[in-house]
Parts: structure tokens; sequence; C-alpha cells
């Protein structure tokens, strides 16, 4: 039997005003909640073909400011957007607490949310931290839609890629500048992939980057750990949506990792 999807908003106070961050709800009658992070661009229409995998789990599905029916919520920072998300979190969760499944912007996110509102965060399995260099930051990255052997990839809104969202995604995915915080260690217990795949496109993430935020996201919490896989793109949740959940499966119920993946 199919899982029943339905839609809603949630509440959350941003500047004494009130907003609702749309998002969808699967499996509404399971007992332990994953939240999907999605990443730029797209929305949580990006984790479709994941979430089968997982019925077992309860499941919310939001769109980030600045995304999907939530283009009108902005402007888009990871601070915002782990106000809203953990808002929905302690409405709709249960027990007002979920486990984590982000993917490359939504990584970021992942990180904010688990820092600052820890009080919501169970554990986390999180995908693509690919920091770009400082320069980026006042520019626009040359964001290329993959032609990937074996990916599946949501079509972009061209209409939807403003400029203003390209420079707080922007803002949010590069490097500080000298010595500056990268993050806030965080207590959630957390596995980072580091997709290994690279070619002519572009798509591998930076492991070197994985290795930085396991080793702050250890100062919280000391089973925080970096894996990565040889064959998996950037965007493997299109990829290979099936490994995908089961890594992620793994990680939540204590299980090794599917032996593809390569410790860090």
């Amino acid at each position: 039997m199919a899982s029943k999807q339905t839609d809603g908003a949630t509440p959350a106070l941003d500047d004494d005003l009130q907003t609702y961050l749309p998002f969808s709800e699967v499996n509404k009658n399971a007992t332990a909640t994953i939240l999907f992070i999605h990443g730029a661009f797209v929305d949580r229409n990006d984790w479709d073909q994941v979430t089968p995998h997982l019925s077992k789990y309860h499941i919310l599905l939001p769109d980030l400011p600045g995304h999907g029916q939530a283009d009108q919520i902005g402007p888009f920072s990871k601070q915002l957007s782990a106000r809203l998300l953990a808002d929905l979190i302690r409405q709709h969760a249960k027990g007002g607490r979920a486990h984590i499944i982000a993917l490359s912007l939504g990584a970021f996110v992942a990180i904010e949310l688990a820092s600052v509102h820890s009080d919501v965060v169970n554990e986390m399995f999180i995908s693509g931290l690919k920091v770009m260099p400082a320069p980026y930051r006042t520019g626009i990255a040359p964001y290329v839609r993959w032609a990937m052997d074996g990916t599946d990839m949501q079509g972009i809104d061209l209409s939807r890629v403003t400029l203003p969202l390209c420079r707080a995604i922007m803002s949010t995915i590069t490097a500080e500048s000298g010595d500056g915080e990268w993050a806030k260690p965080w207590s959630a217990r957390t596995c980072i992939i580091s997709a290994g795949k690279a070619g002519i496109v572009p798509s591998a993430d930076h492991p070197e980057d994985a290795v930085k935020y396991r080793d702050i996201g250890r100062k919280g919490n000391a089973e925080t750990v970096a894996f990565t896989h040889p064959l998996m793109r950037h965007p493997w949740n299109r990829q290979d949506p099936e490994l995908f959940a089961r890594a992620a499966k793994c990680w939540f119920e204590g299980d090794p990792l599917p032996e593809s993946f390569i410790e860090l």
C-alpha cells in the first residue's frame, strides 16, 4: 500500500511576524521522524525517490525559504531556515525531535539547526558539504545542472533563480575569510558523506571539507564520522536513491554503512 502524503504549513515566529513554512508529511502513524532538507534551487520533491525506501519512518519534507512553495519567505539564510525548521519539528515530529537527512545546501542548514536548536535534533545523515572559496561570496558561482551518468536530476524553474537568492546561497556555502569559524560544534551524532566521483563534470564533493566538519562535530559528539563513496556524485540521492536511503537507515539504526563506503 502506498504511503499517504499530506501537505501543510507550520507557523514559526520571525521578527514578530508569523511565517508559515510549507511541508509535506508521509507515514504519519510511524513512531520516529526524519526531517529532509533539500539543496539549492530545488524543493521538497528532490527526495521523491528516497522516501519510498524509508517507509517505517514518519517523514517531514519542507521547502526551504526562497524555494518551492516557500519562495516568498526570505531572504534566505541558514539562520532563518534553522529557526523555521526547528519550529516545524517541535510541532509535527514525534516527541518534538527528528533525525535529519540533508544534502548540499541543506547540509549547511542542518549543521546550523543542530548547533543552535539541539533540542529538536536526534542524529544526522548529511552529504555534500562542498565549501566554495571566499571570493565567491560576493558573486555567483557557476552552478551546473549535471547531465551525469546514472543520475536523475530534477529540473529547475529558472524564474526562481534570482540574483538575491544566488548571493544568499553563496554566502552560506563559501568559506569564511582568514581563520573565520566554519561552524560551532553540535551534539548530534552525525555521519557526513563526501561523494567521490569526479571527472570532466565537476560533481565530486570536497573530502577535506567533510573531514574539517567531522572534526568540528567531534567536539560536540565523539561518534561523528565522515565517509566517502568513490562511485557517487554530489546529487547521489537521485543517482542511487535506494543506496542513499539504506545508508541513512543503517546510520540511524546503529548498523555499519554498506561496504562501498570508505571512512575518511
